[in-house]
């Protein structure tokens, strides 16, 4: 006679999720403290606005008492305005041409321009950015902010700087006339660029102490 056998279940035993948890509580500050924020700095700006002229008589006889502060940015260096007039060009700075020419005059800005955003519209962004970098350090950038910081102690109410640049000027360069012309550096005179480029900013409290910053884009005419 054969022998019934009983059916028998294996028990199933709960998984010991203790080792992972413990892992995963290591880990999780581990990979926090290895990620990699990013800044993104903003510069609020004001979009130029086409007009048709003024509207009343009164608008045309009254005369415009503001600086009304503008810096043209081309191939050639920096042309000031300010009160409806050019300022005159910097002594050395070949004549005719803008108020501030080339620190390296010698470097062909335009076409450094050019060639860079050809390689970076082919994807060989290293060599792009070389080029666009040669060609950014050609502009007085010093004398830049030492001709603003002089405006500026005239004319210390003042907050508006317009910018323009030529259609073959990228936007770096743009940006960078911002950042130049935003704050006041530790001195209001700089002669060497090392120092310039390495200069803390003016403090007022715990405030960065401003020269104009409220930029505004312009039309180049």
């Amino acid at each position: 006679m054969a022998r019934n056998k009983r059916d028998s279940t294996d028990e199933v035993k709960e998984l010991d999720l203790t080792p992972i948890m413990n892992m995963v509580v290591i880990l999780i500050p581990l990979l926090l403290l290895s990620m990699v924020f990013l800044e993104v700095g903003v510069i609020n700006i004001t979009a130029p606005k086409l007009s048709v002229g003024p509207s009343t008589p009164t608008e045309i006889e009254e005369p415009d008492k503001k600086l009304n502060l503008t810096v043209a940015v081309g191939a050639k260096g920096f042309e000031i305005g300010a009160t409806g007039a050019i300022l005159p060009q910097k002594a050395g700075c070949p004549v005719p041409g803008p108020t501030i020419c080339l620190l390296k005059q010698n470097v062909d800005v335009a076409a450094k321009f050019q060639r860079s955003r050809e390689l970076l519209s082919a994807g060989n962004i290293a060599e792009g950015e070389v080029l666009m970098k040669e060609a950014l350090e050609a502009y007085n950038w010093v004398e830049l902010y030492n001709s603003i910081a002089r405006i500026k102690n005239e004319y210390k109410d003042e907050t508006v700087i317009k910018i323009s640049a030529d259609p073959d000027v990228p936007y770096a360069a743009i940006v960078r006339v911002m950042d130049v012309t935003r704050f006041r550096l530790e001195k209001d005179t700089y002669s060497k660029s090392s120092e310039f480029w390495t200069a803390g900013y003016k403090k007022v409290g715990s405030q960065q102490e401003e020269l104009f910053p409220d930029p505004v884009l312009a039309v180049a005419q």
